[in-house]
């Protein structure tokens, strides 16, 4: 009895996990396809903005250090438009349309899925779960 509550509590906190995904911020040249080392940049270059699409969720660090974290839209008249949701990572309360210089740009990075640290976490959660529940539970009657 007791192991048919353990597995169905097992399922059920996987369930939870299996319909959660990891999303991470990535340099765009680590997108999917990932250009060759050689290619890749430290800091943003122009030729970036060729792997972006409209809606991705952008990470924005400026030559004078102000952090915005935004939807994008489009490229026009040298600077990226998008929705604006933080600035300094605390959230702007309406979202506001507009656009950063892209001579100001000094870091880009894209919200992209990340599936091997998803399944990661499904995998790992549970058993820490599971293995703290019976490290909490454990009989030490031989004491």
């Amino acid at each position: 009895m007791m192991l048919v509550q353990k597995f169905f509590r097992f399922v059920i906190f996987l369930s939870v996990f299996l319909f959660s995904s990891c999303k991470v911020y990535q340099k765009v040249d680590w997108t999917k396809p990932p250009l060759p080392k050689e290619e890749r940049s430290i800091s943003f270059e122009t030729r970036q903005l060729s792997r972006l699409v409209e809606g991705d969720k952008l990470y924005i660090k400026t030559k004078d250090s102000l952090s915005y974290d935004i939807v994008y839209s489009m490229v026009q008249n040298d600077s990226i438009k998008g929705q604006f949701l933080q600035k300094n990572n605390k959230r702007i309360k309406v979202p506001i349309d507009t656009g950063i210089p892209l001579s100001q740009v000094h870091i880009l990075k894209v919200k992209r899925k990340n599936t091997l640290l998803s399944i990661g976490t499904v995998i790992a959660i549970p058993l820490v779960f599971f293995g703290l529940l019976e490290l909490l539970t454990f009989n030490f009657s031989f004491l």
